[in-house]
């Protein structure tokens, strides 16, 4: 089966740097003050979809450096988006680009330019840098990825790394 993908040029100017990189005691600030909210706002929500339109919804408006956020759900032949923040997103994407290499890995790939990426699948070409933090249910298996962009290059680093690795099992938990 080949999956074919197209190029959107996004909403608004092209080539465009939106937002700035925080240093990192600022990182580290942005992502203590998220995880704070995250938690309080998932607080006693059972399905794991609400519980991702907020990790999102939270993210992309308390970092300055992302452009774009979502999930990615793990399916057998291919990812289908969930829910995000941001342009609109490719709806479906193979196992390839960053996604389906951090999907195939079980581990967080971090992009400092997206095109220098083998098989990067360009959703909107003003991302510059990504990453992506799988979803690893209690049986070993994937079930989705976190996907983060930016539009400038090396925006993600090991602060967002742990950051975005410690909300992983807000995500999965049963009960809050």
């Amino acid at each position: 089966m080949k999956i074919k993908h197209k190029s959107h040029e996004g909403l608004g100017d092209k080539g465009k740097i939106i937002g700035s990189i925080p240093n990192v005691q600022s990182k580290v600030e942005l992502y203590e003050k998220a995880l704070k909210e995250i938690k309080k706002n998932v607080k006693n929500v059972d399905s794991i979809v609400p519980r991702m339109a907020t990790v999102v919804a939270v993210l992309k408006n308390v970092m300055p450096h992302y452009f774009w956020c979502g999930f990615y759900f793990a399916e057998e032949y291919e990812m289908i988006i969930g829910p995000y923040q941001g342009t609109v997103a490719c709806p479906n994407i193979a196992y390839s680009g960053v996604c389906g290499t951090s999907a195939k890995r079980k581990e967080t790939v971090v992009v400092p330019n997206v095109h220098e990426f083998p098989g990067h699948i360009p959703c909107d070409e003003r991302s510059n840098s990504e990453i992506v933090v799988p979803l690893i249910n209690e049986k070993g298996m994937v079930i989705a990825v976190f996907d983060a962009d930016s539009t400038h290059f090396s925006a993600f680093n090991e602060v967002d790394k742990k950051y975005l690795e410690s909300m992983i099992p807000i995500l999965l938990e049963k009960e809050n």
